[in-house]
């Protein structure tokens, strides 16, 4: 049976990270031309792209040249006045009437993080639009932004996808060399709890 994953997620949450990752298996149907950018608009270049915007094209794709798929959209996708919310459910339903056996994935990253990237591009929070569909999907797996910097190769191979993953591929290195997440990290030169690790002495509720 032919295998496709859909990524979904906020945006802002790593989508164009992840599908570096997911695109690395030569045996897996995705966004290739994204390993050789740094960045590519979702909108022109995803393959799947025209698809997005209208499903019901998805039967006249032609499937037959790969058994693993991947393809990837944020939600809401674009900005202020060209916002718009991909319906994913709609777009996994026309997939599995071709025969073709679907699984989400949700990417996430941390809260407040994502909270002042979305605002510092959006200028506002977009959480909410994901929010809206995310009880839709069924039993989605969740991923981790942080978890896959932290831990990179050893993280990617713990993963049960239904896709194969080129978790050895030299490349991961590579895309996983600069963490976005530094930039929004600073240094804490005291806190509260400082003084309790050191000394093993607790600290009444605040």
């Amino acid at each position: 049976m032919k295998n496709m994953v859909i990524l979904t997620g906020p945006q802002g949450s790593g989508n164009h990270l992840w599908s570096k990752i997911f695109s690395l298996h030569p045996e897996v149907f995705g966004w290739k031309t994204l390993l050789d950018n740094y960045w590519e608009a979702h909108r022109f270049a995803e393959p799947f792209c025209e698809h997005w915007k209208d499903p019901s094209k998805l039967k006249d794709f032609d499937w037959s040249t790969h058994d693993y798929f991947f393809t990837s959209i944020s939600v809401p996708l674009g900005i202020q006045e060209k916002k718009w919310e991909p319906n994913i459910m709609r777009f996994v339903n026309e997939v599995e009437k071709l025969g073709i056996k679907t699984q989400i994935l949700v990417i996430g990253r941390d809260q407040n993080i994502l909270r002042h990237q979305q605002n510092r591009l959006r200028g506002e929070s977009t959480l909410p639009f994901f929010m809206k569909q995310l009880p839709e999907f069924s039993n989605p797996v969740f991923l981790s932004y942080e978890l896959l910097y932290l831990y990179k190769q050893h993280y990617l191979k713990s993963l049960d996808l239904s896709i194969p993953i080129a978790w050895d591929d030299y490349r991961v290195n590579e895309i996983l060399s600069n963490d976005p997440n530094d930039k929004y990290v600073h240094h804490v030169e005291e806190y509260i709890l400082d003084n309790c690790n050191k000394t093993g002495v607790s600290l009444k509720s605040l």
